[in-house]
């Protein structure tokens, strides 16, 4: 072959390493050749013979100071300053066991057992770190790092810091058999698989965080609340899974914590001012983040603390108890006022009810004396027309013409008297008579009657009769007593020539203002009496169906106000309605209003 064209390939093949030298591995342990087993350990040591009957001595191990450690079953003994010091273990509280001993940079003693890492203080071993599977092996590599081979990883101590090492590092195996270190430093794993070599150059970009706490306003935290801060990692390369990053953190230059998977940090109780909590990362190769991630939060004064603000709470509590004391006073008042209006107002009732009772007859009674005068003058007459009959029929008792005259004449107005003492006797009776069917024009126009003809002399009384009007079931007396009073109301409300119209019409629909409110029913009977009277004042509208309430206090007629509340209970009994309607100067309209059930 031409020696330039060796020259080249020579050349070639050795910088295609170097160019992708620039690249980092794959993973941080990579497959090496295979390597030489180290020698077996043996148990040809000296053991001295006060110690041979101790126990069973499996290993031997020789510091760097020339010290000796044997271990065996439940015991360790150190042959320090020419005596031997044995440490034995009961329950676990030290290495049973052991699997090995190594001596790191810094002349600290390790030993592992079949799961646990123990560490020599000087005086007595302390529980180092607890392994998930059996513990293979351990050593100690010139740069100060403690390896422990286990059935579930390459576990490592450096910097005060354990990291594991598994399959996603580039292990082919979680079995780790054993751990060494070659004349250049280098670290081979062996596992079942095959040797791999430890490649730290393979990921050299140390991770970044990030630090949260979304529940608290970072600048103003209450000085007694509990603050929960959350932080995760990233690898750039993802050589490592967030999952596997370790953390360090640390409050307001404080020392730094242990590297650990990543949990949060409460913290409580802070003083106040302002504190910065620091965060830091460290990845499965060791390398840790040089900036850490930080984040500030200022702690304040909680409410109740703060003089001027209590204080002005308190001034404001004390007027709200004030207020609340007047209040309560007041409703106490209230109250015993309220108890005592309820106690005169069931008095007062009392007193109307009785009232009521003893006055429902004699109210009668008013109305009959107010048409005595007409009644007496009707009679008079009736009788005035018998005894000249009677005296004519005496004189000429030989005409039998004349005699039947005078009869019909006589048998006439005794008719007439009858009808008026019928009237008479059913508006007399008090507890008025039993709902019957009754049809509303003959019972307005008995009660037209029931005026006397010196009254409707006095008085013109017009009758509108409505022929379409249906037979009801309601108390014939009330409902005479009823227009007895709007009647007589309307002529005590008139001067001068007095005329009153009384309808009867149906309709369906109620007014709009009603006094009192009728039973529902589909269909209505309206019994209206109108004066052409100077009408009702709005003020006291609403009040005319009042007990002992009048408007003729002043008149020489003076009324007892309480013609229109018998009224009002005498509808309300049967279950009907009441309405007014007034027009100054232009008269009033009383209207009863009788439901028409089907």
């Amino acid at each position: 072959m031409n020696p330039h064209l060796k020259l080249l390939l020579a050349a070639a093949l050795f910088t295609a390493p170097a160019c992708g030298a620039g690249l980092p591995p794959e993973k941080i342990w990579q497959a090496a050749p295979a390597r030489g087993s180290p020698p077996p350990a043996t148990n040809r040591f000296f053991v001295p013979p006060e110690l041979a009957r101790i126990a069973d001595w499996k290993i031997s191990f020789t510091t760097r100071a020339g010290e000796t450690w044997l271990g065996g079953g439940t015991h360790l003994a150190w042959h320090h300053r020419g005596q031997w010091k044995v440490f034995a273990s009961t329950n676990q509280l030290g290495p049973e066991q052991p699997v090995g001993l190594a001596e790191i940079s810094d002349g600290r003693i390790w030993c592992a057992t079949s799961n646990q890492v123990w560490e020599f203080d000087g005086r007595d071993w302390l529980a180092a770190r607890l392994v998930a599977g059996p513990i293979h092996s351990l050593a100690a590599t010139r740069d100060g790092t403690l390896w422990i081979a286990t059935a579930h990883g390459l576990l490592r101590f450096a910097r005060s810091t354990w990291i594991v090492n598994g399959l996603a590092d580039g292990l082919p195996s979680e079995d780790v058999l054993s751990v060494q270190e070659d004349e250049n430093g280098s670290i081979f794993a062996e596992t079942a698989p095959g040797w791999s070599r430890f490649e730290p150059e393979a990921d050299t970009d140390a991770p970044r965080t990030e630090i949260s706490s979304p529940e608290f306003n970072l600048a103003n935290i209450p000085e007694d609340a509990a603050i929960t801060l959350h932080f995760r990692g990233s690898d750039p390369h993802e050589q490592t899974a967030s999952s596997n990053l370790l953390f360090a953190c640390r409050l307001d230059e404080h020392s730094w914590s242990p590297f650990e998977p990543a949990a949060p940090v409460v913290y409580s109780g802070l003083g106040l001012g302002r504190h910065v909590f620091q965060v830091r990362s460290m990845d499965r190769n060791g390398n840790r983040e040089a900036i850490p991630a930080q984040l500030e939060f200022t702690v304040v004064v909680p409410w109740y603390r703060e003089a001027r603000l209590v204080l002005v709470l308190a001034g404001a509590l004390l007027v709200s108890l004030f207020f609340a004391a007047l209040a309560l006073n007041r409703h106490r008042h209230l109250r015993h006022s309220y108890a005592q209006v309820g106690e005169l107002v069931a008095e007062r009732t009392r007193q109307l009810e009785l009232a009521n009772r003893e006055l429902f007859h004699s109210q009668k009674m008013n109305a009959l004396g107010t048409l005595a005068a007409g009644i007496a003058h009707d009679f008079n007459n009736i009788l005035s027309i018998v005894k000249g009959s009677a005296q004519i029929i005496e004189d000429n008792l030989a005409d039998p013409e004349k005699i039947r005259t005078r009869t019909a004449r006589i048998q006439t107005v005794v008719q007439q008297g009858a009808e008026v003492v019928d009237a008479l006797l059913g508006f007399s009776r008090s507890d008025g008579a039993p709902a019957a069917l009754c049809d509303l024009n003959a019972v307005v126009a008995d009660t037209r009657r029931l005026l006397g003809d010196r009254f409707l002399h006095e008085v013109e009384v017009r009758f509108e009769p409505d022929a379409s009007l249906p037979e009801i079931s309601a108390p014939r007396d009330f409902i005479q007593q009823i227009l007895l009073n709007f009647i007589f109301n309307a002529d005590e409300a008139m001067t001068g020539r007095k005329r009153i119209e009384i309808s009867a019409r149906l309709a369906e629909q109620l007014p709009e203002e009603l006094f009192l409110a009728p039973a529902p029913a589909p269909k209505f009977i309206f019994i209206s009496v109108h004066d052409h009277g100077p009408g009702i004042a709005p003020e006291i509208r609403a009040r005319i169906f009042e007990p002992f309430f009048t408007i003729k206090n002043l008149s020489a007629r003076r009324g007892t106000g309480l013609g229109l509340s018998m009224v009002y209970e005498l509808a309300k009994k049967m279950h009907a309605g009441l309405a007014v309607e007034s027009v100054r100067n232009a008269g009033s309209t009383f209207t009863l209003i009788l439901p028409v059930k089907p």
